[in-house]
């Protein structure tokens, strides 16, 4: 139980963290969503993974199913492979020539509309210098006193990036360990669907039982034929007599 709650814990700790991006919610939200945004997209597949894995674990947990947990033991796998992709993605993004991948991303990427939102965001216009790829707005102009966007731009990609992958590359290892706890789980629960125990709404009190005895009592008695005693009256014997002696008359 405590393993499945854990995966549910970082699992919802990523969708919320993704969500709150998406609607961009918190300070320079804009700027991952335009920089970061296949890395985003990792991040909301991987938790959407780990929830769904720990909803059926802690369904299989409960029920004592072992087909459940035996599916929520097989999931973890498919959780671990999306961790991986965004720790590695940005890993590989933070190590390796970030200030080029930028340089060549602002001028080949980003659209527009995404330079505008980094702008705003860093409070920067234009890469290097407002004359180089700006996107002009009513702060972004030739004669602007706002510096380039590199420095800044830079600066968060490295903080940011490097949250990301030293956070993933952390709960991994946890995960590793909720995936053996799981394989253990998995092959020491009994096939009892259940706990066996009684809902609470179907068990009987002693005013139940006293009160279904009653009811058996008066069907028993409602059904029981009466017995009837032979009847002593002196008719029934005269006429016996009366057949018996004739019998002995007929008989030879």
């Amino acid at each position: 139980m405590v393993s499945v709650i854990t995966v549910l814990c970082y699992g919802s700790g990523a969708m919320i963290c993704a969500i709150l991006t998406w609607f961009r919610t918190w300070n320079h939200a804009d700027v991952m969503y335009v920089a970061d945004n296949d890395i985003l997209i990792l991040i909301t597949l991987a938790g959407s993974i780990l929830m769904f894995t720990a909803l059926l674990g802690l369904t299989g947990t409960l029920l004592n199913s072992r087909p459940i947990l035996a599916t929520y033991t097989l999931l973890l796998w498919p959780a671990l492979i999306s961790m991986l992709a965004v720790g590695y993605t940005s890993y590989k993004r933070y190590a390796f020539s970030l200030d080029r991948k930028l340089n060549f991303s602002w001028s080949q990427y980003y659209t527009p509309l995404g330079r505008l939102m980094i702008q705003s965001s860093l409070r920067c216009c234009g890469f290097y210098d407002p004359l180089h790829e700006a996107t002009m707005s009513n702060r972004c102009y030739t004669r602007t006193p706002l510096p380039g966007c590199k420095a800044k731009l830079f600066r968060f990609e490295r903080e940011n990036l490097s949250l990301i992958w030293s956070t993933t590359f952390s709960i991994i290892s946890l995960h590793l360990i909720n995936i053996f706890v799981a394989l253990l789980c998995s092959n020491h629960v009994t096939t009892v669907f259940g706990k066996g125990i009684t809902p609470k709404q179907y068990r009987l009190s002693e005013l139940d039982l006293k009160a279904d005895a009653e009811k058996i009592r008066s069907q028993i008695e409602r059904i029981r034929p009466t017995y009837s005693r032979a009847s002593s009256s002196t008719v029934f014997r005269e006429d016996r007599e009366e057949r018996t002696s004739l019998l002995r008359d007929s008989s030879p």
